[in-house]
């Protein structure tokens, strides 16, 4: 399979790249840094760019099957430089003609997380959840095929493999996952997808 990985220096990139890589695809790293990457494979293509440039993002994506987005700026000001990226993406996605994107968004976005969730979204991570939200309002377009992943805090754990899934909400006492696990799941997602056009919550 033709993956390409978009954020790949990043937490959850960093685990997707070898992952990806070990299982034989054939993986494309669109990077701001492509000096940060220093795995080499003959299966894997790296490419700079810019995140925020849909027409860099176009070429890039060209010819995948799969979109794989782990770009997540870590900024707590009032920002739209998700929002930004969604659009970006779309149009990039439109004018490559493909069709299929995984992208890690945000617990906090979800109404029903719970009264820890909801608290940290209402105050130290408002910013941040606006953003995501209208990031995703961006991407969740009727003709492409996305599935948005709403992870609640992220570990660096190691993989476990058991985490849960549910559609449209959060696991019950969802708290945490590890990036570990998030990757993975973009991954068996990718090769077997079972929740397109669905809004996934993540959690061990």
């Amino acid at each position: 399979m033709r993956l390409i990985i978009l954020g790949a220096t990043g937490g959850i990139g960093r685990l997707l790249l070898p992952l990806a890589l070990d299982q034989g695809h054939q993986v494309t790293a669109f990077v701001r840094s492509p000096q940060k990457i220093t795995q080499t494979n003959p299966n894997l293509r790296v490419i700079g760019g810019d995140l925020f440039d849909s027409q860099q993002m176009a070429e890039a994506v060209r010819g995948s099957d799969v979109v794989l987005s782990a770009f997540g700026p870590v900024v707590l000001r009032p920002t739209h430089q998700r929002r930004d990226f969604g659009r970006g993406l779309v149009e990039a996605l439109r004018a490559a003609r493909v069709q299929r994107f995984i992208h890690v968004s945000s617990a906090f976005v979800f109404n029903d997380g719970g009264l820890v969730v909801k608290l940290i979204a209402n105050t130290l991570f408002r910013n941040v959840t606006v953003d995501h939200r209208d990031s995703e309002k961006e991407m969740a377009q009727s003709d492409l095929a996305w599935t948005i992943l709403r992870p609640p805090r992220l570990t660096n754990d190691p993989a476990t493999n058991r985490f849960r899934v549910a559609s449209g909400h959060l696991p019950k006492n969802g708290f945490t996952i590890s990036r570990a696990d998030v990757a993975t799941f973009m991954i068996e997602e990718a090769i077997a997808p079972r929740y397109v056009r669905q809004v996934v919550g993540l959690s061990n």
